[in-house]
């Protein structure tokens, strides 16, 4: 009778244990807390940390590191990075070039926004070194005969311009923003 209690007891240790263990985040590989709900993945030069929910389908290429959502907004997020150039050396230079480059390659391209609005990304972390001050540009425009809402978040660290680009379907723009606006603050810069 004491046997059967003991291990009882042991079992009933081990499944707490384990239960501990599974609820626990798992870590980046710069040691960031990742939440539960939530998967990482890195950018191709390891510069950072791209942490989107889990249920969202992550792909990475040459230059660029994205996550979507398989739903008919055809929603998904992207980081790129660019070194600064001598003729780029601000983000209201970037977002000048863009904004160029889009005003021509868009005949309905509009902004929603007048002005650009400020963001922190990565803003969940307590380290307030690894906040970075960024600069929100939002703005339309018909692809294929679909009109697209665009939010562009523009971030300069060091020498490196990051452009983090959220794409959905105009009418669908919101339906995704509360995952947007956690993967923003999840950012994490190396």
């Amino acid at each position: 009778m004491k046997l059967t209690k003991l291990l009882s007891l042991i079992l009933a240790c081990i499944l707490l244990s384990l239960s501990v263990i599974s609820c626990s985040p798992s870590v980046t590989e710069a040691g960031i807390a990742i939440p539960s709900d939530m998967q990482a993945i890195a950018g191709e030069a390891g510069d950072y940390d791209l942490i989107v929910p889990s249920n969202w389908l992550v792909e990475t290429t040459v230059g660029m590191t994205s996550a979507y959502v398989e739903d008919t907004a055809r929603s998904s997020v992207t980081v790129t990075a660019n070194e600064l150039t001598a003729e780029l050396t601000s983000i209201e230079a970037y977002w000048d070039m863009f904004a160029e480059e889009f005003a021509a390659t868009f005949a309905d391209f509009a902004m929603v926004d007048a002005e650009p609005s400020d963001v922190v990304v990565g803003s969940a972390y307590e380290d307030t070194t690894r906040h970075t001050e960024a600069l929100k540009y939002r703005y339309t425009a018909t692809v294929g005969g679909v009109k697209y809402q665009w939010m562009q978040v523009l971030c300069l660290r060091g020498a490196t311009m990051y452009i983090i680009t959220y794409t959905s379907t105009a009418e669908s723009y919101e339906s995704n923003l509360e995952d947007v606006n956690e993967i923003l603050s999840h950012l994490y810069f190396r």
